[in-house]
């Protein structure tokens, strides 16, 4: 049991269950192959959602981590292709246009769906030149990530430049609220792209400081949301190093979770596969880390 004293009134908690059940598992696997719009040959981000690229890579992604069958890939593929925009390279939602982070979620549901490259060799060089502020080559990194880094076709130190900037401003404004969302994002692009992290420990303690009393991380030292919190956690994953409460964490993605075995990004919201995709992919991490 935890116990935690204020004042004279001791708050004792039940110990939290180190890890999903089959049973929780098999029911988020459920919930998010019933988001598959057979139609589209794609993923909806909720059950009365459109169907959309952000939400068939994320729904991939889910299905992999929990080793879940896929749907068959050939629908999947001719949707994600149908999202490119044959004359920039860049992807876009159905009826949209084209913007680096759809692009940069192209190329990874390209890659979840082992695409050939050449199919989709124009959209790096999308990204090379419309990427130009922090949150654009934060994403971008991940593209190039699942891409290859040593096979980017164009030089990152731009993106790097970019990211400096960005760091040595939060460092200068130190903004305790807002710093663990805006370190672990910067300490995650850069390893990302194979680029250390300066001061690591320093990074460490800012994002081991973050984390709230519920157990997540928020934007802007609020309550926590899972999108924050994935994004701290991923810095945790790419740095080797696991957060102070682990057992806080798994209590505030339980709490995140409905009847329906998917995640609202805040406790008590609705299921979306976006807050399923972070909550999945966060106890996939936790797992790594009991394993070591």
């Amino acid at each position: 049991m935890n116990r935690i004293l204020i004042g004279t009134i001791v708050l004792v908690f039940p110990t939290l269950a180190v890890a999903q059940t089959a049973e929780e598992r098999a029911q988020t696997v459920q919930y998010v192959q019933s988001l598959h719009d057979k139609k589209f040959g794609a993923f909806q981000p909720t059950r009365d959602g459109k169907p959309s690229l952000r939400a068939t890579l994320a729904a991939l992604r889910v299905l992999k981590y929990l080793h879940a069958e896929f749907p068959d890939p050939a629908p999947l593929r001719s949707f994600v292709l149908s999202c490119q925009d044959p004359e920039t390279g860049g992807f876009e939602e159905p009826g949209g246009k084209p913007d680096v982070l759809l692009t940069s979620i192209g190329i990874m549901a390209a890659v979840e769906l082992k695409i050939p490259q050449k199919q989709y060799q124009k959209a790096l060089p999308y990204l090379q030149s419309h990427a130009q502020s922090f949150e654009d080559v934060r994403i971008a990194a991940a593209a190039v990530e699942a891409w290859g880094v040593q096979d980017c076709p164009f030089d990152l130190k731009p993106w790097f430049a970019i990211a400096r900037q960005f760091v040595e401003k939060v460092t200068r404004e130190r903004d305790v609220k807002t710093a663990p969302r805006n370190i672990g994002s910067w300490a995650a692009f850069q390893l990302r792209l194979g680029a250390p992290v300066a001061e690591p420990d320093l990074a460490l303690r800012v994002l081991r400081d973050g984390q709230r009393p519920d157990g997540g991380w928020s934007a802007d030292g609020g309550s926590s949301d899972l999108g924050t919190t994935y994004r701290v956690m991923r810095a945790f994953m790419l740095m080797q190093h696991a957060p102070a409460n682990v057992e806080a964490l798994r209590g505030f993605l339980a709490r995140c979770r409905n009847a329906d075995g998917g995640y609202g990004v805040t406790p008590g919201t609705p299921s979306s596969i976006g807050g399923t995709y972070y909550a999945v992919i966060v106890l996939h991490w936790l797992e790594q880390f009991d394993k070591k």
